[in-house]
């Protein structure tokens, strides 16, 4: 995600139908009315802004603090205490994050769109580069609302209700939730209009690819179980992006190696400091910190260790705490780094997850058996499987390892919980709740309605055809 100045992008829509709905609600430097484009550059630097609008920390922030690989910081003065003892309400502000920060990069893609469609390209050249816009528009659309789908929805059946689908400019609409089959219908769409659009010979993984596309069609195939497409998905990209070595895993977190990326959100001076999520960035005090149970699972040789936590304060001076250290920094600016969204380590587990729900435990088997050897640098046992239930929780385990404070741990165990019959467990023996711990709450039931979030207030305050996620007031 190149970014150039956005300063010409000053002009806003005069009209809104409310302004306190989050369909509508746009940062200040999104995107203009549509007559203020009249140019492909215009475009280009449209793009820019739309790139800006996509927040990917909002979901691993929200997914880490509710889940069990966290608890109290030494250094909490009381922040994010209420969301770590599982209070999620319509106002929660990670929760609704999800919400109005996804719509808002919907909208704005939207906006662009429109715009587009009043532009004629001048050359070939200009051709190609409007072309490429449209598709990473679509590819992007997509993706935001599978994120909204997964995290709103309270199962992927095709009839539960869902989010709004939003494939317009929202002016005065006050948009109603559509059903999960037609949020997916939507979204199999825009990938297949961003196909028709995308280069098949652009490979910088902080721009759309035909691989994001196929990344894309590969986890929502895993979250609706589609475990047939799932497979074959996940099995084109691991061919063509083997996983990272232990030195280049490292490399990978310190942003100097893409090996096994096939796309994350470029980050660069200014933005915010993923690590800020969980400390003080002027420090390195962390007030939230990796659970004492997620350090202990760690194996022994096991080069995640290093980059899932730390005792590392800012100065590099060590200490007793257990800091996040996925986002340690890079190009001498600490905490800062891309967020990786799509890495192969990823399409492994979907692919034995695929596998072991089509009672294919030895593939399986053979799946996670080749990730732990890549992060151990040796070969690893091979697991053994006696049914799907013990399947899916090493599985979860070992996804808990590979991609902690990337964003899926609270999606993993929501759309898990008919399996396992949990839901998040947090250890009072090892002291990362309970006691002098600094959270009461341990345990989040498999059927709590806490793991499907609620819409924000400030939507259903201004859209009168919204309703609210069974569970809240």
């Amino acid at each position: 995600m190149k970014k150039i100045n956005l300063s010409i992008l000053i002009l806003m829509l005069a009209f809104t139908y409310s302004c306190n709905d989050a369909l509508d609600i746009l940062p200040e430097n999104s995107i203009p009315e549509e007559n203020a484009f009249v140019s492909v550059p215009d475009l280009v630097l449209g793009m820019n802004a739309v790139f800006a609008n996509y927040t990917p920390e909002a979901n691993l922030d929200f997914s880490s603090i509710l889940t069990d690989d966290t608890k109290v910081g030494e250094d909490n003065g009381g922040q994010r205490i209420n969301e770590h003892n599982f209070v999620v309400t319509a106002s929660t502000f990670r929760a609704t994050q999800i919400w109005t920060g996804n719509y808002a990069l919907i909208n704005s893609i939207n906006r662009l769109i429109s715009a587009a469609g009043g532009i004629a390209p001048q050359n070939a050249a200009e051709q190609a580069t409007y072309d490429n816009i449209l598709g990473e528009c679509y590819a992007l659309r997509a993706l935001a609302h599978l994120d909204l789908l997964a995290f709103y929805s309270q199962d992927y059946n095709a009839a539960t209700e869902s989010v709004p689908y939003i494939d317009y400019v929202v002016i005065l609409e006050q948009p109603s939730r559509n059903t999960v089959g037609e949020v997916l219908t939507g979204i199999k769409s825009d990938l297949t209009t961003a196909e028709g659009f995308i280069d098949a010979s652009i490979t910088d993984v902080t721009r759309i690819t035909r691989d994001f596309l196929t990344a894309v069609r590969a986890r929502m195939a895993l979250y609706e179980g589609d475990n047939s497409t799932a497979m074959t998905l996940s099995q084109q990209l691991i061919n063509a992006y083997p996983l990272a070595n232990q030195t280049q895993y490292v490399a990978m977190f310190d942003d100097t190696d893409n090996t096994e990326v096939i796309f994350k959100a470029d980050r660069v001076v200014g933005d915010p400091l993923a690590g800020g999520t969980w400390m003080f960035t002027n420090s390195g005090g962390s007030f939230i910190e990796v659970s004492n149970e997620l350090v202990s699972i760690i194996p022994a040789g096991d080069v995640r260790n290093a980059t899932i936590w730390t005792n590392l304060d800012a100065n590099f001076v060590a200490d007793t705490q257990e800091r996040v250290n996925k986002y340690p920094g890079s190009g001498g600016n600490r905490y800062l780094n891309d967020i990786k969204v799509f890495r192969s380590s990823e399409m492994v587990l979907i692919n034995a997850e695929a596998k072991a729900r089509t009672s294919d435990f030895s593939g399986a088997a053979t799946m996670i058996q080749t990730l732990r050897s890549a992060r151990t640098g040796g070969t690893a046992a091979l697991p053994s499987y006696a049914n799907i239930n013990e399947a899916i929780t090493d599985i979860l385990f070992e996804r808990r390892l590979e991609l902690c404070f990337e964003g899926h741990r609270f999606i993993d165990l929501k759309r898990t919980r008919d399996i396992t019959g949990t839901g998040i467990v947090r250890s009072q023996a090892l002291l990362d709740c309970g006691g002098t711990s600094g959270t009461s709450n341990c345990d989040l039931p498999a059927n709590d309605h806490r793991f499907t979030l609620p819409v924000p207030a400030a939507e259903l305050d201004g859209n009168a055809n919204m309703t609210q996620t069974p569970g809240y007031n």
